[in-house]
């Protein structure tokens, strides 16, 4: 009878014992998954109603007209758009970029307008502003035409004694395209280079092709292409120059002597190359036994390929008193 009451007594202990400890585990975990959902919440719903504003860039579309018959200027490339919403919106617009900026030209003539800009395709919650949203436009009926590339340079700018020879460009002729007043005003299109002062090598540029009116003004064209690459072939030429002749002595002392010649300079000609590297022509007075005045010949070095008017010069030799 004891053996039993005891037996009972144990079981009890034993099923409130587990009762206590089932009871703590439940509790632990419904407060695992509270703390969870509260984190998740703090992250990530929370996050999505922040605000947030950031700029894009956005080419301008033009609608309503076709640019095909029609050419429309005063609208630039490009306009900045700053949009404000919730972070992810934003940021997926930015990633995206899949709204539009346009111009509605639907009914309007040949002329100058004032038009306003819109935008499409943004999610309802996003708001925007353009950084420039009203423009002065003209419309006008489009024209092209064909023109043959000119190539100029600055002459002058080439050194003396050098030649240029064939110039040649990248690209012979190129089409303009705008308003017909604009097309019609054309009278050529140049690649023009500017030369650096004193060209004496050969120039390879990329330039810009422009087009020009009658008296050389540009005129607002579109070219297509819209560079050439010019080649100017520079070589050195036949030329002429002056030089002055230098005099010089030796076996003698020449402070004794008044020493003067029947010329103090000589004029040079042929290759330019061959002219540059002569600055002057040296004359030197042999001074062994001189003794009284005298008169020396004295034959001149002239460079090999060069010619000059004189090939030697008379030397007045004259002892100081």
């Amino acid at each position: 009878m004891f053996k039993m009451t005891f037996s009972k007594i144990v079981y009890l202990i034993l099923s409130l014992l587990m009762a206590v400890l089932l009871a703590i585990y439940v509790d632990g975990t419904t407060l695992s998954r509270s703390s969870a959902v509260q984190k998740q919440n703090s992250t990530g719903l929370v996050g999505l109603g922040l605000q947030k504003t950031d700029t894009s860039t956005m080419p301008i579309q033009i609608s309503g007209i076709s640019t095909d018959n029609y050419i429309v200027t005063g609208l630039p490339e490009t306009v900045d758009v700053k949009i404000t919403g919730p972070s992810a919106l934003v940021t997926a617009a930015m990633n995206t970029k899949n709204f539009q900026v346009y111009a509605n030209l639907k009914g309007l003539s040949e002329g100058s307008h004032q038009i306003s800009l819109n935008v499409s395709g943004l999610n309802h919650e996003l708001t925007y502003k353009l950084n420039e949203k009203t423009f002065n436009i003209n419309i006008a009926k489009r024209a092209t035409q064909n023109f043959k590339v000119q190539t100029v340079y600055n002459k002058e700018a080439i050194a003396d004694g050098y030649q240029v020879g064939d110039v040649t460009s990248s690209v012979t002729t190129a089409q303009i395209v705008g308003s017909q007043t604009a097309v019609a005003s054309v009278n050529r299109v140049v690649a023009s280079v500017q030369l650096n002062r004193n060209t004496k090598e050969s120039t390879n540029k990329e330039v810009a092709l422009q087009a020009v009116d009658v008296n050389g003004n540009a005129v607002n064209v579109t070219i297509s292409p819209a560079t050439a690459v010019v080649s100017i072939p520079v070589k050195a030429g036949t030329g002429t120059k002056d030089v002055p002749i230098k005099i010089e002595t030796k076996n003698g002392d020449a402070s004794q002597f008044d020493i003067t010649a029947d010329i103090n300079s000589l004029k040079l000609s042929g290759d330019a190359e061959k002219l540059a590297e002569v600055s002057s022509l040296t004359a030197t007075v042999d001074l062994s036994n001189v003794v009284q005045n005298s008169q020396q010949t004295i034959d001149l070095d002239i460079p090999e390929g060069v010619t000059a008017d004189h090939k030697s010069v008379q030397v007045k030799i004259e002892a100081k008193q």
